[in-house]
């Protein structure tokens, strides 16, 4: 998927003006905006245990509660943008990495007002998924997603707490998945790799489990390291669970959530970081804290005691499954779950999967909007994903949509029925990326260097001079006054 070539507010993505009631004993929702239906602040804050599933969401799923939905819509929101902003063209030199730096992304993605802050960048060395991102990408690493925390004021009153998003990004195709799906389980070690410099981000050796199994291409994906690359000298876990405990220490005190979010091997890779933030990031205040996972198209990620560890420390998983999309059908294609009491009895064996938490399903064939299709990145679209959950009230009722714009469907495929008159892959990027001089020639514009530290400003990227241990004697007054003036930069 391509970027936009200019900012889209997310108010574009809702088509309604009048707004739907998101709750059954409420009418109130902001009449006056165009934006999407808000759920007002008493509602979303007085249910926030319930949004984040402390209950396993007994009772709001079947009929499904509309805040509840509004909700999974917003992070589903978060990981689309990662397809978006992510620069897949192979032409170009920026190949691999996102468009935007950490402090435009949401600006130039109409998140502009969503009340989050990326904190860090998130990359994964992608050698070894074989041809998923190209052979580019194998020395380099790739962007992969990012971990933002909720600063506005207003944001946190509305939402009654403090949330950290971790949003992951995915593959394109199902057909991708098929070819290079690593079909086998090893055991759960979340070991550290070192690089100099850089030391790891915790101790813990392993999962107490020894039993916990991880489907061998996602716990490569999240665990190693390219000493050789500069984006990729530390592995995503170590990126993922230094900087949650960092966020964790800073906000200690405060009510905190964590949500993680991702589509494909976005969510495969949200379901284990979750895993790994709930069972090895050991704070006293972070036992209490709920670890969320929204999970679009999910693969199974490990075998069936991976999953009851899952349950019996705490994570939450909500799976949204089209059931036509055959990426939640494997692997563990034939030995699964749906064996019973066998899978637990051949648990041992090096292919045995369960899937994890609650399912959803939504079926293409609801939706009226949309054609008949037997194209499997059909079935599979993160965007069709959002349009059938939107539409969706429960499993045995009418598609009733709730305002999101269907035009998003063809940003990417030919999906929507010819009434509508939407144009098919319509989501292109201006002269693709090229941009015309004052001397009359088509460039390419120059982008900030390909670091994973490019994208801080000159004052933070001082600041971080002055704490480097590498000081003998730093200046603390000049510290404190650069951080200050850095965090209003």
């Amino acid at each position: 998927m391509v970027g936009f070539p200019f900012p889209l507010d997310r108010k574009d993505l809702w088509t309604s003006q009048l707004k739907p009631s998101l709750c059954p004993s409420s009418g109130t929702t902001d009449g006056n905006s165009d934006g999407p239906a808000q759920v007002s602040q008493p509602q979303v804050a007085n249910l926030w245990p319930d949004i984040q599933g402390i209950n396993s969401w007994k009772g709001l799923l079947d009929p499904i509660n509309p805040i509840l939905k509004a909700e999974i819509l917003r992070y589903g929101e978060f990981a689309q943008l990662c397809y978006d902003a992510f620069d897949d063209r192979h032409y170009s030199k920026y190949y691999g990495t996102c468009k935007h730096s950490k402090r435009s992304l949401f600006g130039k993605t109409g998140f502009g007002n969503s009340g989050y802050q990326i904190t860090k960048y998130v990359y994964a060395n992608t050698h070894v998924l074989g041809s998923f991102f190209g052979e580019r990408s194998r020395d380099e690493g790739v962007w992969i997603g990012f971990i933002a925390v909720c600063t506005d004021p207003k944001e946190i009153k509305r939402l009654g707490r403090r949330d950290i998003v971790i949003a992951w990004r995915g593959t394109s195709t199902p057909q991708e998945w098929i070819e290079d799906f690593k079909d086998i389980l090893v055991t759960a070690t979340l070991s550290h790799a070192k690089s100099p410099g850089r030391p790891s981000s915790t101790t813990v050796p392993s999962s107490p489990d020894p039993n916990v199994r991880i489907e061998k291409g996602f716990m490569d994906c999240y665990t190693s390291m390219n000493e050789e690359s500069e984006k990729c000298s530390r592995s995503a876990r170590d990126i993922v669970v230094g900087e949650i405990s960092r966020l964790l220490k800073q906000y200690e005190g405060e009510s905190l959530s964590i949500t993680l979010t991702g589509h494909s091997l976005g969510a495969a890779l949200a379901t284990l970081s979750a895993y790994d933030i709930k069972e090895t990031v050991n704070t006293s205040m972070q036992s209490a804290i709920p670890v969320t996972v929204f999970a679009f198209a999910s693969p199974r990620v490990g075998n069936p005691t991976f999953a009851r560890r899952m349950e019996e420390i705490g994570v939450k998983v909500l799976r949204l499954v089209n059931k036509d999309d055959v990426v939640p059908k494997v692997p563990g294609f034939f030995m699964n779950e749906n064996m019973g009491w066998l899978s637990r009895l051949l648990d041992w064996l090096p292919w045995t999967y369960s899937h994890v938490g609650i399912r959803v399903s939504l079926d293409i064939e609801s939706s009226s909007f949309l054609k008949q299709t037997h194209s499997l990145s059909d079935f599979h679209s993160l965007e069709v994903y959002l349009h059938l959950l939107d539409g969706f009230v429960a499993e045995k009722k009418p598609f009733k949509p709730s305002g999101r714009d269907p035009s998003l469907v063809n940003k990417s495929c030919d999906l929507l029925v010819e009434t509508l008159h939407i144009p098919p892959y319509w989501w292109q990027e201006r002269n693709k990326g090229l941009v015309k001089g004052a001397d009359g020639k088509w460039t390419c514009p120059a982008r900030s260097p390909r670091s994973p530290d490019a994208d801080c400003n000159p004052l933070e990227q001082l600041a971080r001079k002055i704490n480097s241990p590498a000081r003998s004697s730093p200046d603390q007054p000049a510290r404190k006054i650069i951080q200050s003036l850095s965090f209003r930069y």
